[in-house]
């Protein structure tokens, strides 16, 4: 039996790449009825009826397409495709048709042929967005041109505008034990700053903060020392010597980054694809609603249902 069910998967195979369930909790009841109809359906024009199971059809392309699966000659592959409706209709009297679980699969299989035939095959390579993605990189020239570019998480000793050089020293002296115990350490990660400035805070103030991406030339929302701090670090995962900024001594970690590149028009159309594909996606799903004057309610207690905050 288990051979039989293997040969027969690949004419049951649903994909894996959406969800089954819906946008808005169902206020009615799953229905009894099955989602689709059971009858084996004609692959096309073309198809031809090869055998009969109790009146239902047996097609000629159910014999191709297991052939090419595996089995031997057309003869054993029509005694599989003949077994397949036995099985079919069985379990359709044991009333399988009508459990939860396979009007799921029904609906996700379903799901997966319209993503399938009107999204994936229209969006198959980046031109096929057309203007999206023309607008997306006139909006982003630079990127043609990307230079070594750098987030960061720092841990600073404050230091107060009117601190004495006493406060100062002092927290100069945190900055220097966390330098310490980490300098040299490689693959570090925002906690392990934290930890260290914990330790060695001695009363001093600790601030702790991210910042996004930024290249060297920037310093308008960034100080000096701090642009210095961060690109005289090696490499991602590693900490500067301090850093005397306007509110105290910084010990930067390099967190994360993107290397300089020069890039083609092309090269970067290819390199953004997959992100503008995603959100394409989403417009496509909201354009396909409003096309099929579909209407989304919420209840208004949804969020204490599905036990999560208000925003």
């Amino acid at each position: 039996m288990s051979r039989l069910v293997l040969a027969f998967a690949s004419l049951i195979t649903v994909g894996g790449g959406a969800a089954a369930c819906g946008g808005s909790p169902a206020p009615t009841p799953v229905p009894s009825a099955p989602v689709a109809s059971i009858v084996a359906p004609r692959a096309s024009d073309a198809d031809v009826v090869v055998a009969e199971v109790n009146g239902r059809p047996v097609w000629g392309s159910c014999v191709t397409e297991q052939a090419a699966t595996g089995a031997t000659g057309r003869t054993a592959a029509l005694e599989q495709c003949i077994d397949f409706e036995l099985l079919a209709q069985a379990a359709e009297k044991r009333g399988f048709t009508d459990d939860v679980d396979v009007q799921r699969t029904t609906r996700t299989a379903m799901v997966n042929e319209l993503i399938g035939t009107e999204f994936e095959a229209r969006y198959q390579k980046p031109a096929d967005l057309g203007p999206v993605l023309d607008a997306f990189i006139d909006k982003n020239e630079w990127r043609l041109h990307r230079p070594d570019l750098r987030a960061s998480t720092y841990v600073r000793a404050v230091v107060p505008a009117d601190a004495t050089p006493e406060v100062d020293a002092v927290a100069r002296q945190v900055a220097d034990k966390i330098v310490a115990e980490l300098e040299g350490e490689k693959g570090l990660l925002p906690p392990h700053l934290k930890t260290a400035a914990e330790r060695a805070k001695a009363g001093t103030s600790i601030e702790i903060d991210s910042q996004d991406l930024v290249q060297i030339q920037k310093t308008a929302s960034y100080e000096k020392p701090y642009i210095d701090a961060l690109f005289s670090i090696p490499e991602v995962g590693r900490i500067s010597q301090p850093a005397r900024t306007k509110r105290g001594w910084d010990v930067v970690l390099w967190s994360a980054g993107m290397p300089p590149q020069e890039s083609t028009r092309e090269q970067l159309a290819s390199d953004v694809f997959p992100e503008l594909r995603r959100a394409q996606f989403y417009a496509w799903v909201t354009q396909l609603t409003k096309a099929s004057g579909i209407r989304v309610e919420l209840d208004p207690d949804s969020a204490t249902i599905l036990g999560e905050e208000p925003k």
